[in-house]
């Protein structure tokens, strides 16, 4: 009866301990599952001397490696704790524009993080903004497929930079509510400078976007925004489109169904410093004029506001608002030398 008893206890422990191990290898599955998206695998010295490792202790922390810290896959910095500066003493540089990459990751989980001066090129993506209250300051994206993408609420953007950036140079989201951008722009990309997609309540100031394929500043589904003091010369179709239509304006159709259009924003620009603020297409470089418009505002895109807007020298018209008779769209104390309808169809269309 003992040695039953001693087999059936060793029976009992023998069951407890191959439970035990289950929920150990669950747990670990389930923290997998749950691990950031493309997390790197190590944790980051505070002195940061390559690519491939992940921030998950609040502080401050340096890109100290080789000028450029090369990375050759998945993500270079991941970024899952909040309370984190992370400042640039080396740029990091990707494996390429066509890869998934990304240069800094800051995870939903990051909340409050601050990104000074730090450039990152030739990734996917160059900077992704998931967590919520991220500041950047001087911050340069280049030859990434795109520059910087924000999904996270109450970002804010200094003196930020986009330069060569292939689809798109910043894109904003419809998660990233009270999006700010002040100082900075985007330019000398094949596709899109600045696109606010489908988000509402974003404030632009101060920015400028030249020399990109298609749209300066493109308000895709975008409502309720406010940009000012802005300067949008030479690019493919026009300095800032309002609609839905990846090609610009056509004339013919509103938003699809399931999109909505870009309403209730407000756009002013006017002298600052002395120094104009136009919507033309004025190259810098080459004095090459070939921005279709300056301003377009497709059809169905209404109740929003350009206030004290200049703009002269665009291949078609410098303002086009495709409603009948501007609709509820408000123009004025504006200069343009060509719009269409032409100055005066209705005293606040295109005046």
């Amino acid at each position: 009866m003992i040695i039953g008893g001693a087999m059936q206890m060793m029976t009992k422990l023998a069951r407890k301990a191959v439970s035990s191990a289950m929920a150990a290898a669950f747990a670990m599955m389930l923290a997998l599952a749950l691990a950031p998206t493309g997390a790197a695998a190590g944790t980051c010295a505070n002195q940061i001397k390559s690519c491939g490792c992940t921030i998950n202790s609040p502080g401050m922390y340096l890109l100290a490696g080789p000028n450029p810290m090369k990375s050759t896959a998945g993500t270079c910095i991941d970024i899952t704790a909040s309370n984190v500066t992370l400042q640039s003493g080396s740029t990091i540089q990707g494996p390429g524009s066509t890869t998934s990459t990304v240069g800094v990751h800051i995870e939903p989980s990051a909340n409050n993080v601050f990104l000074n001066y730090v450039v990152a090129r030739d990734f996917g993506k160059g900077i992704r903004i998931d967590g919520y209250y991220a500041t950047t300051v001087g911050v340069i994206t280049t030859l990434n497929n795109k520059g910087l993408v924000v999904n996270g609420k109450n970002a804010l953007l200094t003196g930020h930079s986009s330069e060569a950036d292939e689809a798109v140079g910043i894109e904003v989201n419809a998660t990233a509510t009270n999006f700010v951008m002040v100082g900075g722009g985007a330019g000398d990309s094949p596709g899109v400078g600045i696109e606010l997609n489908g988000v509402s309540g974003a404030v632009l100031s101060t920015i400028g976007a030249g020399g990109n394929g298609t749209f300066g500043i493109w308000l895709n589904s975008a409502s309720d925004n406010v940009i000012s003091y802005f300067d949008v010369e030479d690019n493919g179709i026009a300095g800032v489109y309002l609609g839905c239509n990846a090609a610009g304006p056509n004339g013919k159709a509103s938003c699809p169904a399931g999109q909505s259009p870009s309403n209730g924003n407000s756009l002013i620009g006017a002298t600052y410093m002395g120094f104009n603020i136009y919507a033309n297409n004025y190259s810098y470089a080459d004095n090459i004029l070939d921005q279709s418009y300056g301003i377009a505002v497709g059809l169905g895109n209404l109740d929003n506001d350009f206030i004290m807007i200049s703009g002269t020298g665009n291949v078609v018209d410098d303002a086009l608002d495709e409603n009948p008779n501007c609709g509820s769209n408000r123009w004025l104390l504006n200069t343009f030398t060509t719009s269409s309808p032409p100055p005066n169809t209705a005293y606040t269309c295109l005046n």
